[in-house]
């Protein structure tokens, strides 16, 4: 599993397109609780990310964040999310999408 930078958004600014990298089939990333994606889909269909849920309530699985960016020009910003729902083992967040080609995504964190 190819694992994202995170980015720390900086109070003088961050140029924010250098940051984008192509979709894999399965990704991580480190979140602290303060952590959000921006997906960009330039392709011909819409596309699904799919965001791990590793917690549990009273003994059921909590569902996992289903994210639909649309086709061509679509842009979709999601979270932050709380670790102890969706934090794996290892600290991260594991994504899966459904279609990588002409996907694009950064992964930013809110300064303290």
């Amino acid at each position: 599993m190819a694992t994202l930078t995170v980015n720390t958004i900086l109070y003088t600014g961050l140029d924010s397109e250098s940051l984008f990298v192509a979709a894999a089939a399965s990704q991580e990333f480190v979140n602290d609780g303060r952590t959000f994606m921006i997906i960009k889909n330039g392709s011909g269909g819409s596309i699904t990310c799919t965001v791990t849920s590793a917690g549990t309530t009273q003994g059921r699985a909590i569902a996992d964040d289903v994210i639909t960016v649309g086709a061509t020009t679509g842009e979709q910003m999601a979270g932050p999310w709380p670790r102890s729902i969706y934090n794996a083992t290892d600290g991260n967040i594991d994504i899966t999408w459904s279609a990588t080609p002409s996907v694009t995504v950064a992964v930013f964190n809110l300064p303290l």
